[in-house]
């Protein structure tokens, strides 16, 4: 069973020998990268291009620079692997990533979902528990969707039948790409399974997109539920089984928009949100402590936001 590996990566100059080594360093050894250099200004195609000399098993494709849902299209349509992971450029594997979680894979499992660390300033800070389990598409949709697992597309193991078919992703819309394509992969899987095995490394920096503040950041996140929503419908037999929990990803989705920016009730697109996702149903589904921090928000959010500041 062979695996690709797609990482895209803009101006990524500074983490490219890390994650070169994560990958040489892998116990499972069938497997290719390919790294999708997304119109880097930096010298990170010149680093891509010696580690391919050094390494059969990666390959590069370039791009004008489209952003990372677009990168990762183009490296989906390069892949040869039988199974499709990702990894962010500025992230790592534990040496047996691969080796783990081929092994868990069973005939009726599409997705293969592993537990992860968090690291800040080469310091585990977090080990992220997720529980065990092998669930039908629709319980874990809805457990994702209400925010008992994450919406990432890295940790996890896809098998290539599952983008077989294109993948819409939202224009103009840099946060909330991954929960988009994440959740369209679900509904295309049969099942899918949870590790509690922590054989990712998710590393914080700084300097990374997810520490930019913005209204417009903060608004793009709010608008990434309306595209989720939007395909979502097309899910005749589907949606009428969810609409609770679309409501909690709503919900969610504006609890994301208030680390970028505090919106404040009046928004029109907070407005449209309270008035037609915020409910007792879609509270009650969340973490107890996100639907408090939600109601916080909403109602002295502006107050909050003048004490952080």
């Amino acid at each position: 069973m062979s695996v690709s590996i797609i990482i895209p990566v803009y101006n990524g100059s500074r983490h490219i020998a890390q994650c070169v080594r994560t990958l040489r360093d892998q116990t499972y050894l069938d497997w290719e990268a390919v790294f999708v250099n997304d119109g880097s200004t930096d010298n990170s195609l010149k680093m891509l291009k010696q580690a391919a000399n050094e390494d059969a098993r990666i390959r590069i494709v370039s791009q004008s620079n489209q952003g990372a849902a677009k990168a990762r299209n183009a490296g989906i349509q390069s892949a040869k692997g039988d199974f499709i992971t990702f990894l962010d450029i500025d992230d790592t594997l534990s040496k047996d990533f691969l080796e783990n979680l081929l092994k868990e894979f069973t005939d009726d499992t599409d997705i293969l979902v592993s537990s992860f660390n968090i690291i800040e300033n080469g310091t585990l800070v977090k080990r992220k528990e997720l529980k065990e389990g092998h669930f039908a598409q629709i319980d874990y949709l809805k457990k994702v969707l209400s925010g008992r697992y994450g919406w990432e597309l890295w940790g996890k193991i896809y098998r290539k039948s599952l983008f077989l078919k294109p993948i819409p992703v939202p224009e103009g819309i840099r946060i909330g790409e991954d929960a988009s394509v994440f959740i369209q992969l679900i509904i295309r899987a049969r099942n899918v399974a949870v590790t509690n095995k922590h054989l990712y490394n998710y590393i914080q920096y700084g300097h990374s997109a997810s520490h930019i503040q913005s209204s417009e950041y903060a608004e793009e996140t709010l608008q990434a539920g309306y595209f989720i929503e939007s395909f979502l419908k097309e899910e005749a037999t589907l949606y009428p089984k969810i609409k609770d929990e679309i409501d909690a990803m709503f919900l969610l989705f504006y609890s994301n928009s208030t680390r970028r920016a505090c919106l404040g009730r009046n928004h029109p697109l907070v407005s449209d949100i309270c008035k037609k996702h915020l409910t007792l149903k879609a509270l009650k589904l969340l973490p107890f402590h996100k639907s408090i921090y939600i109601m916080l928000h909403l109602y002295f959010g502006k107050y909050i936001s003048k004490l952080l500041s």
